[in-house]
């Protein structure tokens, strides 16, 4: 009977500092529940997939020691500087805890049967916490836990689908996916992900297959687990990018962006753009307000320029010339996903561009 007492008393505790302190944000409109009963036990435990927690890193020049040119890499501007996780080691561990050096806890994710990549700041709502892989899954993607509460999170949503902080969404942050090769000359002051993580896993091999092969996962059109949604509009697999804005949900498809340079588009009243960086081949998303006026970026010999004021800006969005010189667009974060993914979470979603002539 103590025990019981005692976790009543708990939760209500925590009720009553959620009221003081309500989370940053809360979604609005999902069907938590429906996402919480279609959760998917696989038989693999609770931090059997172990999320790392202040992990080593070495330098560039080590990790070329033990890393292959084009090999998968996603890169976070954090507050100590650039940070790369290569993939052959995140798909082992699905998570990494980081904190910034004012003591602010950082979450970098990746879900390897989703292809989805995505950035968080741990506090959720006032709680600073961390966060574990339950070995669960929803639309194939992984289910994590937070530490403080033992909530559910889909790693792709960032929102609580079930327990004491259901409803709350962290904070989204930019992650960019690229090659080693790529990432080691754009910034080779950056801090690499150690192999010297504790565990004992084959770092140089992914039990799913390989990006650059033709012929694993990561390339077929075949879905393992159930899906809430399904969208044939494009092959499962293609590569996405995902956005949330005033709930609101788009995919910026990633080859369209490449082959145009460029695309404007809008989300509600939102002015965006999509820009591919050809040295990293990556592409970014950005605000398009600039000095509170509203720019058009467009292509002109594989520079970039802004029609209104003809300044020349870089695929980082800084300008370098023009009249705009030394102005910095916004950088919006998004999701790396495949489509099968975000569709399944958000049958909504709008295509950027419009997916006319879609696969």
């Amino acid at each position: 009977m103590r025990k019981k007492n005692l976790m009543h008393f708990c939760l209500w505790l925590l009720a009553a500092v959620m009221a003081v302190y309500p989370p940053v944000c809360r979604a609005a409109g999902a069907d938590l529940k429906a996402m919480a009963d279609a959760v998917i036990d696989t038989g693999v435990k609770y931090d059997n997939i172990p999320a790392l927690m202040n992990p080593e890193y070495v330098t560039v020049p080590n990790a070329s020691l033990s890393l292959e040119r084009g090999e998968p890499v996603f890169v976070i501007h954090l507050p100590q500087g650039v940070r790369i996780y290569p993939q052959y080691i995140m798909v082992w561990h699905e998570a990494v805890n980081e904190t910034t050096p004012d003591g602010a806890p950082v979450l970098i994710t990746y879900s390897p049967l989703t292809g989805a990549v995505a950035g968080y700041s741990a506090r959720a709502g006032r709680f600073d916490t961390s966060f574990g892989v339950t070995g669960k899954l929803l639309n194939a993607n992984t289910v994590l836990y937070d530490r403080s509460t033992g909530s559910l999170w889909p790693q792709i949503t960032g929102t609580a689908i079930e327990g004491p902080l259901e409803g709350t969404t962290l904070e989204r942050l930019p992650v960019l996916w690229t090659t080693w090769e790529k990432a080691a000359g754009r910034w080779p002051g950056a801090l690499v992900l150690s192999r010297a993580t504790g565990y004992r896993r084959s770092y140089g091999k992914d039990p799913y297959g390989s990006y650059r092969s033709g012929n694993s996962y990561y390339q077929n059109n075949t879905v393992t687990f159930p899906v809430m949604h399904a969208d044939a509009r494009f092959n499962a697999k293609e590569p996405m990018l995902g956005l949330t804005r005033d709930n609101l949900q788009t995919a910026v498809h990633k080859s369209q962006v490449k082959a145009q340079g460029v695309i404007n588009f809008t989300m509600g009243t939102e002015p965006l753009a999509a820009v591919y960086d050809r040295q990293l081949d990556a592409v970014r998303i950005f605000s398009r307000v600039v000095n509170g006026k509203t720019v058009s970026l467009l292509m002109r010999d594989r520079t970039m320029a802004d029609s209104e004021t003809n300044s020349e800006w870089t695929p980082e969005g800084t300008c370098e010339f023009g009249v705009l010189r030394g102005y910095q667009l916004t950088r919006v974060p998004a999701v790396e996903v495949m489509w099968f993914a975000w569709a399944a979470y958000y049958p909504e979603t709008t295509v950027i561009p419009p997916a006319e002539n879609s696969w």
